[in-house]
């Protein structure tokens, strides 16, 4: 049974920022604080907001932070059936993919893990049904293991408490959200974000992405790729140009031999990969992407 993923490795002193449930405009000044501090992050984005955004995800995309999956419109995964669920996690990775060029290898559902109470889900009989379809389209299901709850406005003070219960391995959740009503919501996030930063630093830590960083469990132990790729699990029925065509839009062997060549001491015959394999796939910048979205000029 697939679990989600809760910390990175607790021998490593490493911490994971993810931000949830954006993009909005206040995402732009998040990312002036990132990039003053040289942190990257992993942001977990909503289909439909990548699609009313897409300038502020490329800019995200661009300054090296980590683009991932957090469904299309936010709806808990847990109450739809099995087709919908698909639909909602390719929906936003294709996106995200016209948009950036880049395809998510990984998500977190809104509202985080499984369980509900009973009634609220109809897969009481298997609370991991979510994960283990996301996995069937190459996604691995990211927890937390520090929820700051800046979401419900704790105040700047409780956030940076927050952080400050960091260790090895620490995933920390916050999010993006533009201000409601009288809630600061990210205003505070973001004044936690820049008080936090270099106190952690100070205490010995660095500041990863989740594809960056180091785990314990089996499904990534097993393969390390450099910085600029990203894992994918082979799944049935795929071959390399498929595999290309859902990571760069194009299938031709000018694009799959990159991936064969960046795998070359786990693949000897190119017309011949097994399902359960882990693949590094080299990440490409591609601004002329076929179909991918053109972006307003102003």
């Amino acid at each position: 049974m697939l679990e989600p993923i809760y910390s990175g490795d607790p021998s490593q002193p490493q911490v994971a920022l993810t931000f949830d449930d954006g993009p909005y405009n206040i995402t732009k000044k998040l990312l002036r604080v990132l990039g003053k501090h040289d942190v990257k992050a992993t942001f977990f984005c909503i289909g439909e907001r990548v699609k009313q955004f897409p300038r502020i995800v490329n800019q995200t995309h661009d300054e090296g932070h980590l683009i991932a999956n957090h469904s299309y419109d936010a709806q808990s995964l847990r109450t739809l059936d099995n087709d919908r669920v698909l639909k909602q996690l390719r929906d936003t990775n294709n996106i995200i993919r016209r948009v950036t060029g880049y395809t998510p290898n990984y998500f977190r559902p809104p509202m985080g893990q499984p369980p509900f109470e009973n009634g609220q889900a109809i897969d009481s009989d298997n609370q991991f049904r979510v994960t283990e379809l996301a996995d069937t389209l190459g996604l691995s299901h990211i927890h937390w293991s520090i929820d700051t709850n800046d979401w419900r406005s704790p105040g700047v003070p409780s956030i940076v408490d927050s952080f400050r219960s960091a260790e090895n391995g620490s995933i920390i959740l916050c999010h993006d959200l533009p201000k409601q009503g009288n809630k600061a919501r990210g205003e505070d996030t973001i004044k936690a974000v820049d008080t936090a930063i270099p106190e952690l630093k100070q205490r010995g830590f660095s500041f990863v992405t989740l594809e960056e960083m180091t785990f314990s469990t089996p499904q990534f132990s097993e393969r390390k790729c450099p910085p600029n790729s990203q894992v994918y699990e082979v799944q049935f029925g795929d071959d390399l140009s498929k595999i290309a065509e859902k990571f760069y839009l194009d299938g031709s062997k000018q694009s799959w031999s990159k991936i064969y060549e960046a795998n070359r001491d786990l693949i000897s015959d190119p017309t011949q990969i097994e399902p359960g394999w882990k693949l590094c796939i080299p990440r490409v910048k591609q601004y002329s992407l076929k179909g991918r979205i053109k972006l307003p000029t102003a």
